[in-house]
């Protein structure tokens, strides 16, 4: 926590600014489950060039190849429209007749269930914001209590989605589950912040942010450590589960951002209007 509120504002707004604007010109990638499309995964027992594949397959699919611990896969995705172009280049890389003859597996997500899939879970991201600002503000009564605590939370939810933006992280069903996440893991921090400090004016306020953070921050980043784990663990044994390694990464991403917005934008605004609290009575 810095001692000058006004530092303390300054850092997450920045940030957070820079994170809409990195959301806003860089994009945020989206898996086939919101645009639609297929996803084919080959698998091979050794690591091959794959470069041909990808020259042929450019504009036309994306293409990578992932490690694991009894193999490598070959995943290619690419729009409806264009699964049979992808085949035959597929079929050509080979060197065979037919893809059933390689070790593979193919997932599709037509047009109509993937828009489904974003427009339920934005519903879901939103309902989830207005119910926990309506418990918030049913809990605490305060506006400026309650008003950090929703800012605190949007601002951890778009740090996260211009992480997402910065490491090219796919936007889809199992990340739009992790960011429903995200909100409940910063209610929880900014809760325990804010309870501890309205409940408690009559001490000085840094002592009482300082005890608030042992408990904080002890939750934060236990969370974290085992989120680096998993992600850990799927990177060098199971790169192909990228959905956990997506759920990790948000996760993350979205904790550091609750540290910088829980201890630094909260607290500065919290102890500005318990200065001008006080300093009134």
């Amino acid at each position: 926590m810095v001692k000058d509120y006004r530092i303390s504002i300054a850092i997450p707004i920045i940030l957070l600014i820079l994170s809409i604007l990195l959301i806003s010109f860089k994009g945020i990638p989206k898996s086939i489950d919101i645009t639609g499309g297929t996803e084919i995964i080959i698998k091979v027992n050794k690591n091959i060039d794959i470069t041909p594949l990808k020259n042929s397959l450019h504009n036309i699919a994306q293409v990578e190849i992932l490690k694991s611990a009894d193999g490598y896969y070959i995943v290619v995705r690419v729009s409806e429209d264009k699964v049979n172009i992808a085949k035959e280049k597929i079929k050509e890389f080979f060197h065979v007749n037919s893809l059933e003859k390689l070790n593979y597996s193919e997932k599709t997500v037509g047009a109509i269930l993937s828009s489904k899939f974003f427009e339920e879970g934005f519903k879901a991201i939103l309902f989830a914001f207005i119910f926990m600002a309506i418990a918030v503000y049913v809990a605490f009564r305060n506006l400026v209590a309650s008003g950090v605590i929703i800012l605190s939370a949007l601002s951890d939810l778009i740090m996260a989605l211009g992480g997402m933006s910065l490491f090219n992280i796919q936007l889809s069903s199992a990340t739009i589950a992790a960011l429903l996440m995200v909100i409940g893991y910063s209610v929880d921090s900014n809760i325990l912040l804010t309870t501890r400090v309205l409940k408690r004016l009559s001490k000085e306020f840094d002592e009482v942010v300082k005890d608030a953070m042992k408990t904080g921050l002890t939750m934060t980043l236990t969370t974290i450590s085992a989120m680096t784990v998993l992600l850990i663990v799927v990177k060098l044994f199971i790169p192909v589960a990228e959905i956990l390694s997506n759920i990790a990464t948000v996760l993350i991403l979205a904790l550091i951002a609750d540290i910088i917005n829980t201890w630094f934008l909260n607290a500065g605004i919290l102890k500005y209007y318990i200065t001008q609290y006080k300093g009134k009575n």
